[in-house]
């Protein structure tokens, strides 16, 4: 109920009701009233409280909490792996953030430079990396060693 939160987040900050009335800018007797079920406060008030108590607006109005969305990066959600993965770097120290981080970027640009070296990669389209179905290199692409 809205009156007993309010009277509990404000116990828990240590403020009187006049205190807390003159910090959002309402008598305190709107505060008051709030506490005792009396009325309720408006658009303004409720915002004003929420920024005061450093809490979100829809846990004063009594809403159920929004579902939690997968974290994502990019846009894709992240796998167990990669949310686990990120778990563990953020306990790490950070020397050994940075010697991890130094790690992956190695790895991948090995990897990338890889890819730019083998002739496998003629025959994919460089925009979508799908195989165009047809033989040889891909258009405008040159062969490496006379091969093709």
């Amino acid at each position: 109920m809205f009156s007993e939160l309010l009277r509990e987040l404000r116990s828990k900050k240590g403020v009187t009701q006049v205190e807390l009335a003159k910090a959002i800018g309402v008598s305190n007797g709107n505060v008051g009233d709030w506490e005792r079920g009396r009325s309720k406060p408006g658009y303004e008030a409720l915002v004003a409280l929420a920024r005061y108590f450093e809490i979100d607006a829809g846990r004063l109005l009594e809403l159920p909490p929004l579902p939690s969305s997968p974290p994502t990066c990019d846009g894709v959600p992240l796998s167990q792996l990669e949310s686990d993965f990120l778990a563990m770097f953020r306990l790490l120290p950070p020397d050994a953030r940075e010697e991890i981080f130094d790690l992956v970027h190695f790895k991948y640009k090995r990897i990338v430079e890889q890819k730019k070296e083998s002739i496998f990669w003629t025959y994919f389209d460089e925009n979508d990396g799908s195989d165009d179905g047809k033989s040889g290199p891909a258009e405008g692409r040159k062969t490496r060693d006379g091969t093709a």
